[in-house]
């Protein structure tokens, strides 16, 4: 029986063929990384921690004999009470903010502008108030109002110490030429503003004329008599802005 072998040169291509083949394995196995095939070089791997995120800005505050702090978003808030810290979730709420955790049992805190309610542990502490600022930043008496008040809009938070509508928002935007504008609850509005040192005066403030739901009338009612009423301003530590009237009227605004 006759049989025929591969000639030299057909068994040289099949070496070269498998030589090719494990080399492309290998290289595929390098360029996966630690990650396995198919990983990215620059993928990260399983289980690492996603960057953190801000929670809010640090804001003080003392309720009766113990001071707190507290750092607060939408979504959630980091309460710290002497050495122990508490990551709270928002909560449902029919005014400011409430936060707390199924994970601490007994541990609240409810934000309402400048004053908030604390409970550790099941104990209910005093209201608690914002710390004051000892140096109080004010516009200077000649020459424009400060930058820091004309770059933003500012929202108001509490009015007389009140938290606002849920899903409401009452605004304030202050243009450096000295007009006033923003939203009242439910109508826009527009007037002038006068600074000179710590004293605040707004004028000719007219609204647009819209019907809303009851309490967001009434509420639009407390912040236009307020704004009308206010006589001194300052930008607080925290970064909010608190116009005061001489007859105790507050808006507190960040």
């Amino acid at each position: 029986m006759n049989r025929s072998f591969p000639s030299r040169g057909a068994w040289r291509r099949v070496h070269l063929g498998l030589l090719a083949g494990v080399s492309a394995v290998l290289l595929g196995a390098c360029a996966s990384g630690p990650g396995g095939v198919g990983a990215p070089s620059g993928a990260k791997p399983p289980g690492a921690a996603a960057p953190a995120r801000a929670i809010g800005p640090l804001v003080n505050l003392r309720c009766g004999k113990q001071e707190i702090a507290v750092r607060a978003n939408a979504e959630q808030a980091e309460l710290t009470v002497g050495t122990k810290r508490y990551l709270l979730q928002a909560q449902r709420s029919a005014s400011g903010a409430r936060y707390a955790s199924s994970a601490y049992p007994g541990t609240s805190y409810w934000s309402r502008g400048d004053s908030g309610m604390l409970m550790i542990d099941g104990q209910a502490y005093p209201e608690c108030a914002t710390l004051a600022a000892t140096t109080p930043v004010i516009a200077p008496v000649e020459g424009g109002p400060p930058r820091d008040l004309t770059v933003r809009e500012w929202v108001v938070e509490s009015i007389d110490g009140r938290g606002v509508v849920d899903n409401s928002r009452t605004t304030m935007t202050f243009d450096p030429a000295g007009q006033i504008a923003g939203r009242a609850g439910c109508n826009r509005y527009t007037g002038s503003y006068k600074l000179q040192g710590a004293r605040f005066e707004v004028k000719g403030v007219a609204t647009t004329r819209m019907i809303c739901v009851p309490a967001l009338m009434d509420q639009e009612t407390r912040f236009l008599k307020a704004l009308d009423a206010t006589s001194t301003w300052r930008l607080q530590p925290d970064g909010s802005l608190l116009l005061t009237g001489p007859d105790g009227r507050k808006l507190l605004a960040r």
